[in-house]
């Protein structure tokens, strides 16, 4: 009997063994040969763009990760998922059979329930890489019950390729190279992979900063990363905290003083609103339109590359505050249109002292909640006190009451509803920002107008700032890249170029009158903006008002080839009809090929590419595309016409349609556009070291209202944009480059003036070399330009710190 008995067990177990080596040859002959996937693991990455000082403004990816090294990571890390996971992470071989006996048992004790799994790090890391999607089951019109026996059996084989594929890849890779990929690869909710993302997306902060109580809480989310988020239930999250701490204690990771210290930690988490933040969306999103057609959405989606941007934050933020603050004030002038909504009775008194109410969306929505009133954000203000005696408004923020400015309060007041008649009551909701003395509101309306901006540096074309609209929440249209819309006289310097290249001068003398065309389809006659003329005029004077019938009269005599020509040149891709119409601005083009050309014009006459990024780089720090030392674009006019061009459009800004631009305190040049019927203005201007070109107008190109320009509306905002954002480098001129000479002139009349002329009545002109009128070719001879004009007065220069403490 025991021999017979001792004869069956060694037949039973070499049947049971054959058995095993059976089914995992089986199933072995079924898995990859190599384990290339992981032994050279490369996950997909979120490409990023930093800003040109560094600071990271937008990023594309389909899975929010960032590789960190192993090393990289404090101690505790690491720790607190073996524990979490994998206790027995460095003493099995890729399968842990005590740990899943452990689970088995605890789940058979939880009547059957699964309360714990057995799988280690390794095994996790084979399911997730090379063993996705195995259990998932098509369509196969089988009945419920055999759906379920597939999907177990379906798992039973997933289950033995983990274990065999586990088994291999201890024997490929170290532990810690598979510790490594685990950190970087394992899925820790709210869209982030890996321990780097999740330290970012959770508390804000690099791995490096985290502490052993942050830590423990991104490794309790392994197990259900919906259910412990701490975003969306801290009591849960914390307790699954004190279960992983618990385990570092254990497992003598930590003392007994650690454990202690971790669990009375705090945890402060980003504010969930900001998890999807993009700063300067509208240049991002230009970023990602060139960067998809140039290197496709694999590498842009998953290649985890590096944009180093031309962006300035601070000029980005000028730019979006000067445009906004613009829109609203136009907005205002168009008159106040109403309560964005009304409070019940019987929700007034929730409102007041609770907390404040920004507006957000393009409809005004007023559910979002805030715990502090910030100087530039819009809030919804419920109207509390609309006093018999007297035209004021008194408005409860939620936080504090306020009164509403005189100006707006008057409008407010006089406003009546259009069906009823009726005025405005306590109770309705107004959108406000705090004014500028803190103590009281101004009236802050979603415009129904809409701007955009473009800031770029003439010399490079690197592009400083884009603004595509009032707001990228409401609305993602970039106006400064993807609308076209007629320029009106912002194509005048081209024609001016164009005709001094001819031959003609800022004094030739032509007449400003009723002027005629005969065109294939009849005889056109443009007029100026006011239906007034000027009689025999300069053509700087001519630019300086923006003549309408001045421009006609120089396109006629240069030919319309040209001025195409011209514009093609300087980088306008948008049609061009071949109509003497253009003349007065009739193409419809971007802000940014008008900021492009105005930006070559500034450069000294050749094209000038913008450009958003300067380096590309990817994941290994490879350099993809360098564009820093691109070569100077192609010359379309001479340096000599685009000086004198300059000087001409100085002359708006000094004594023309842009005169308001003059307040910025340094030489600047510009030109201002008024469409046809004001349905959009624009304006743009430079310095010697930065342009800005400002375009505002309505997004079904209606008109804006009567005798809105773009000197009247476009030139404040670039001013304010300029104040607060100009480069503070020495005040200086355009540079002279050669072949230009200078002659004293009455800037009215054109006539040469002598050199003791009163430095009011009289400027220095420059004239391309050898196009001087004989008039100007007599009187004594000039030396010295500096011993005839004064330099202009530079400000006090500031005080240099000599320490920290002057700061």
């Amino acid at each position: 009997m025991f021999r017979l008995a001792f004869l069956l067990l060694i037949y039973g177990a070499s049947l049971g063994a054959a058995s095993i080596y059976l089914a995992v040859t089986t199933i072995n002959d079924e898995l990859p040969q190599d384990l290339s996937e992981l032994l050279d693991y490369q996950p997909n990455r979120k490409s990023v763009v930093l800003s040109s000082d560094g600071e990271e403004v937008g990023a594309f990816s389909i899975e929010n990760r960032r590789i960190i090294a192993l090393e990289r990571m404090p101690p505790h890390v690491p720790a607190a998922f073996l524990s979490a996971e994998d206790r027995r992470f460095y003493k099995h071989k890729g399968f842990d059979l005590l740990g899943i006996a452990r689970a088995a048992w605890t789940n058979f004790r939880s009547d059957g329930a699964i309360k714990q799994g057995g799988s280690t790090i390794t095994q996790q890391i084979i399911k997730q890489t090379l063993l996705v999607g195995e259990e998932e089951v098509g369509a196969l019109g089988l009945s419920p019950p055999e759906y379920e026996k597939l999907r177990k059996s379906l798992k039973y084989r997933r289950k033995m390729k983990e274990l065999i594929l586990a088994v291999r890849l201890e024997r490929e890779l170290t532990k810690a190279q598979i510790l490594s990929i685990y950190l970087n690869h394992i899925y820790l909710g709210h869209g982030a992979y890996g321990v780097g993302a999740a330290a970012q997306t959770y508390f804000g902060k690099e791995v490096e900063d985290l502490t052993v109580a942050e830590a423990a809480m991104l490794a309790g989310l392994v197990a259900s990363p919906t259910k412990y988020a701490p975003h969306r239930n801290m009591a849960l999250a914390r307790e699954r905290q004190k279960y992983v701490l618990g385990h570092m204690r254990e497992d003598q990771y930590l003392s007994d003083a650690e454990y202690q210290a971790a669990l009375a930690e705090p945890i402060s988490l980003v504010d969930e609103s900001d998890l999807n933040h993009l700063a300067s969306p509208y240049f991002v999103e230009t970023i990602r339109q060139i960067a998809t057609k140039k290197y496709g959405n694999h590498d842009l989606f998953k290649g985890g590359l590096k944009f180093y941007s031309t962006l300035d934050t601070r000029m980005q933020m000028a730019a979006e505050n000067a445009l906004r603050r613009g829109l609203e004030g136009l907005d205002r002038r168009l008159g106040f249109r109403g309560p964005i909504g009304t409070l019940a009775q019987s929700l007034r008194g929730t409102w007041t002292g609770g907390p404040a109410h920004p507006l957000t969306g393009a409809s005004d929505d007023t559910g979002a909640l805030a715990d502090q009133l910030l100087p530039e954000q819009r809030y919804g203000a419920m109207i509390v006190d609309l006093p018999k005696s007297g035209l004021g408004v008194t408005v409860d923020l939620g936080p504090k009451r306020l009164p509403l400015a005189d100006v707006d309060a008057k409008d407010v007041r006089a406003f009546r509803r259009d069906k009823t008649g009726e005025p405005v009551k306590l109770g309705d909701l107004l959108p406000v920002r705090l004014a500028a003395d803190g103590v009281s509101v101004t009236l802050a309306q979603r415009p129904v107008l809409q701007g955009a901006m473009v800031v770029i540096e003439p010399s490079t074309g690197r592009v400083r700032a884009i603004v595509g609209g009032y707001d990228w929440t409401g609305s993602q249209f970039n106006r400064a890249t993807q609308a076209k819309r007629q320029v009106g006289s912002s194509i005048k310097p081209f024609i001016y170029a164009a005709a001094l290249e001819s031959g003609k001068t800022p004094v030739e003398r032509m007449t400003d009158g009723p002027f005629s065309v005969t065109t294939a389809t009849g005889v056109w006659t443009p007029a100026n903006y006011d239906n007034k003329y000027m009689g025999s005029v300069t053509l700087m004077t001519a630019l300086a008002f923006s003549l309408n019938t001045i421009s006609v009269q120089l396109v006629v005599s240069f030919g319309l080839d040209r001025l195409i020509e011209v514009l093609r040149g300087f980088g306008v891709q948008s049609p061009i009809p071949r109509h003497i119409s253009i003349s007065l601005g009739t193409p419809d083009l971007t802000l940014l090929e008008i900021a492009a050309g105005y930006a070559g014009i500034a450069s000294g006459g050749r094209r000038v590419t913008p450009r958003f990024y300067d380096l590309v780089t990817d994941n290994t720090g490879r350099v993809v595309d360098d564009l820093r030392d691109q070569p100077l674009g192609p010359q379309v006019i001479s340096p000599e016409v685009a000086y004198v061009t300059i000087n001409l459009m100085k002359g708006v800004v000094q004594r023309g349609t842009a005169r308001y631009a003059s307040t910025l305190g340094r030489p600047a040049a510009g030109k201002t556009g008024t469409s046809a019927n004001y349905r959009d203005v624009w304006f743009t201007g430079f310095t010697a070291d930065l342009l800005a070109a400002v375009w505002i107008g309505r997004d079904d190109s209606t008109p804006i209202g009567d005798k809105i320009t773009g000197g009247g509306v476009a030139v404040p905002i670039w001013v304010e944009f300029m104040q607060k954002a100009h480069p503070r480098t020495a005040i200086r001129d355009f540079p002279v480059p050669p072949n230009v000479s200078f002659a004293r002139v009455e800037p009215w009349s054109g006539d040469p003036a002598g050199v003791s002329a009163d430095p009011g009545a009289a400027v220095w002109m420059p004239f391309v070399r050898g196009t001087q009128p004989s008039r100007f070719l007599s009187g004594p001879q000039i030396r010295s330009f500096d011993d005839l004009v004064p330099p202009p007065t530079l400000p006090t220069p500031a005080v240099k710190c000599a320490s920290l403490t002057c700061l």
